[in-house]
Formats: structure tokens, C-alpha cells, sequence
């Protein structure tokens, strides 16, 4: 299915190739509006490549020529469904893993997919667990520039909070009664554009509800792995915190939670998001991923990469919410317990769709022990001044207002050419690097 967007040519490893143009934004669509949600489907195009070899092979997609069928194998959303049995793996068995990411214009004109390399190696992750042949990073970069340039007009127009979401979809399509790898696997990447999460929101931060009953994931199973189960199994403990008030659930690990001793309980993360907690001393501090039972959020990382790059720049508005002149800025990545909310000046949580948003209570609700913290910072939007101030940097580095070397790789082009989207040159400065400090 061929593209009805305008084309160049150029040449890439002596080969003439055709790249789609960046299109201005579609008329008649009031982007900031979108809600988090499926948007506008009817007008998206997604990309699918199948296997039955149990392997990706060049013909789904050859780097060397830039050929393949994630570049051709281009589908209406709308028109051209997938065509699912009843006796598919996936629905049967659960062998889907998935990616969420993001593109957006920026305040050059351009447009750039915020750290794919990341949400690779997550999905990678996913795939060894779920006994699943993973992309090489060449096919799994090629699936996302192929989908956001046959969909180039749904990227949202530059501003806060817009973007183009991306979910690369690995899933298990073969038919099987039996648990057994499916015989044949599907690789998928479809989009939606979205609107400011903030547009329309209660003033405040999120109301959290301490989860004390429901279990996300336990040491040794899938808690890390971007897979469905993972967020099937918050779906009934969401329901209820929503129905005693609260935005969303706080879970524990509950292997340490003892009655009585619930402050010394380990928390994990919220339904779909990362949790960080800033303390009177200064340490801004997230749960560890030491212990497999939380997801390596993009999000997550990249605070605390901003945090790490730019101690300096935040100390003014750290002192301002301890109210210590002395107090200095760093970030761990370490057991979080939740008598560390009863010291925290400041929490909130990272993801996709907001990307940093405020915490303002955290509480246990009808038949728990007890608990109650209030976090006067997290009564406004955007937050106390340093969640605004990390949401402020993060958006001014996708925004390419802000520059920094440690984010040099964060930002690449998909309509560049695919050795430039895969940002080779950048990586291999990388990997130079690494041997030569090893050595």
C-alpha cells in the first residue's frame, strides 16, 4: 500500500532510496483536545510483518538495502483488521509484549522520536521472557520511522504535552491448543495521536490509594516485563481505589508487608506508572530495578539522567521545597519503603502519557491498616518546584530548547535515513567510549 504523502529521493550506502516528507499537521483536528485514548482511527495506517521460521529474517527487513516488508507491509487501520482465531497463542496463552512511545514536533520544525533504543531494549526483554524472537534493532527502529511516516499528519503541531503515540505490538498469531511457542508470531506498530494530559484536569495532584490487598507482581515473575498480563491484573484493584476516591493505586511488594509494620513495607509502582519521592534531605529517590518487579519506565530513566546532569541547576528549587539552605541534590535508585513518604517534601510519578504529574496524598482506604500522608507541594499542578521544575527541563529537552551531551542520542529524526534514525554513528561514539574506559 503505497503513500499518498509527498517523496524525495536520496541515496543511502549507495543505494537511491525514498523517504517520506514530514506533512504539516491535519486540518479539522483539535490535537490538544485528544484525550489519552484510541484517536482519529480511521485516518491511521499500521504496519505488520509476520514469521513462521521463528526467526526475523532480510526479507522483513534488509539495513543494508533498506528493503523489506516493514517498509511495504503498510495497512488502514479502519479497512484491514487483523484477522485473529479463536485459537491464537496471544489470546489464548498471554504471549504479547508491547512498547509505548512517543513522537513530536519540536521548536525546530522537525520531528523526533523520544529514546527508541530504550523502549528496544525493554521489548527485547519482553520477548526473551515470553519465548518470543526478538527484533534486531534494525528491524524494530525501521517499524516505528515506517509508521510515523505514513502517518506524519497525525503528529500533532508543536506544544506542550502533544505527541504521536507509537505501540510496536509482539505477540504470538499462530493458532495452538497447547502450551507450546506459537507457530507463527506477529510484529506490529500502530499510533494515535493525543492531547495534553493535563487539558481539562482537576487542578491537583493524584490522590493515591497505599494498596494493601491486590499484588502487582512478585520477585521472580513478570513485574518487568512490558507484557499484558501486567496490566490486566491492575484493572479490579484500579476499579475499586477509583470507587473509594482515589486516582489510582501505590502497590507493595506484599512479601514485606507485615500487619502492624505497614510503614516498613517495599513499594513498587502504580498501575501503569514509576513513582519518585523527594526527600527533606534532599535525595530524590525511585524503587530500585535490582528486584525484577517493576518496569524500566523511559520516563523513569531519563529523571534520573536529568537529575544526575543538572544537580547544580536544581539545587535552588530544592531548597525551596525543603526549606534548608544546606540541603544538597542526588537521586538513588534504591529499596523505597513507605515510611519514606512521612520525609518526602514532594512524590510524583513518571510515564509516557504525562510525563511527570504530582503526587498530593498517599492513603490506605476501607478495612486497612492505616495511613495517611498529605504532600502539601502536590496540591497544584504542575507540582512543587522541583516535580515543575524536572517536568520544565524534560519538555525543554524534547523541545530541543535545551541541550546536553548526556541526551544526545535522545531525540532522533524518523525521517532522516535509517542509518541516521538508528543514530549509528552516535552509538558507536558510545561504544568506543565504553571500551576505552574499560581498557
Amino acid at each position: 500500500m503505497k503513500s499518498n504523502a509527498d517523496t524525495n529521493d536520496e541515496m543511502s550506502n549507495g543505494v537511491s532510496k525514498t523517504k517520506l516528507i514530514l506533512l504539516p499537521p491535519r486540518d479539522g483536528i483539535d490535537f490538544e483536545a485528544l484525550p489519552w485514548n484510541l484517536n482519529c482511527p480511521e485516518s491511521h495506517k499500521y504496519i505488520h510483518v509476520k514469521t513462521t521460521s521463528g526467526a526475523w529474517e532480510t526479507k522483513h527487513y534488509d539495513p543494508s538495502k533498506d528493503e523489506g516488508d516493514v517498509c511495504t507491509s503498510v495497512l488502514s487501520y479502519s479497512s484491514s483488521p487483523l484477522g485473529l482465531s479463536p485459537a491464537t497463542t496471544s489470546l489464548n496463552y498471554g504471549t504479547t509484549v508491547w512498547e509505548g512511545l512517543k513522537c513530536f514536533r519540536t521548536s525546530k520544525g522537525r520531528a523526533a522520536v523520544f529514546r527508541p533504543q530504550k523502549n528496544f531494549e525493554r521489548f527485547c526483554n519482553g520477548a526473551e521472557a515470553l519465548c518470543l524472537p526478538k527484533p534486531s534493532y534494525e528491524l524494530f527502529m525501521r517499524g516505528i520511522q515506517t509508521a510515523v511516516q505514513e502517518n506524519s499528519d497525525l503528529i500533532p503541531p508543536f506544544g506542550e504535552g502533544m505527541k504521536l503515540y507509537i505501540r510496536p505490538i509482539l505477540m504470538g498469531s499462530g493458532q495452538q491448543l497447547g502450551l507450546y511457542p506459537s507457530p507463527e508470531m506477529s510484529l506490529i506498530f500502530y499510533v494515535s495521536p493525543t492531547g495534553n494530559y493535563f487539558k481539562g484536569k482537576a487542578a491537583g495532584g493524584l490522590k493515591l490509594h497505599l494498596e494493601t490487598k491486590h499484588c502487582r507482581a512478585a520477585r521472580g515473575g513478570m513485574g518487568s516485563v512490558k507484557c499484558s498480563g501486567n496490566y490486566a491484573a491492575t484493572l479490579r484493584p484500579l476499579e475499586k481505589a477509583k470507587a473509594q476516591g482515589f486516582n489510582d493505586n501505590l502497590y507493595m511488594e506484599l512479601d514485606t508487608y507485615t500487619d502492624g509494620k505497614l510503614e516498613d513495607s517495599i513499594v513498587q509502582e502504580l498501575s501503569a506508572a514509576n513513582v519518585f519521592v523527594v526527600l527533606k534531605t534532599g535525595e530524590i529517590i525511585t524503587p530500585t530495578l535490582d528486584r525484577g518487579t517493576i518496569l524500566p519506565g523511559v520516563t523513569r530513566d531519563s529523571v534520573v539522567a536529568l537529575v544526575k546532569g543538572c544537580v547544580d541547576e536544581l539545587q535552588a528549587v530544592m531548597v525551596e521545597s525543603t526549606g534548608d539552605a544546606d540541603v544538597k541534590v542526588s537521586v538513588s535508585e534504591r529499596d523505597v519503603q513507605v515510611k519514606d513518604f512521612l520525609n518526602a517534601t514532594e512524590a510524583f510519578v513518571t510515564g509516557t502519557a504525562a510525563e511527570i504529574v504530582p503526587i498530593a496524598s498517599l492513603a490506605t482506604g476501607e478495612g486497612e491498616e492505616s495511613f495517611d500522608v498529605v504532600l502539601p507541594h502536590g496540591a497544584n499542578l504542575p507540582g512543587g518546584p522541583v516535580t515543575a521544575k524536572l517536568l520544565e527541563m524534560l519538555r525543554e529537552i524534547m523541545s530541543e530548547t535545551r541541550t546536553a551531551d548526556w541526551a544526545a542520542d535522545w531525540l532522533p529524526d524518523p525521517f532522516a535515513t535509517a542509518g541516521v534514525f538508528r543514530q549509528e554513528d552516535v552509538l558507536k561514539r558510545k561504544f568506543d567510549k565504553l571500551e576505552s574506559d574499560e581498557g
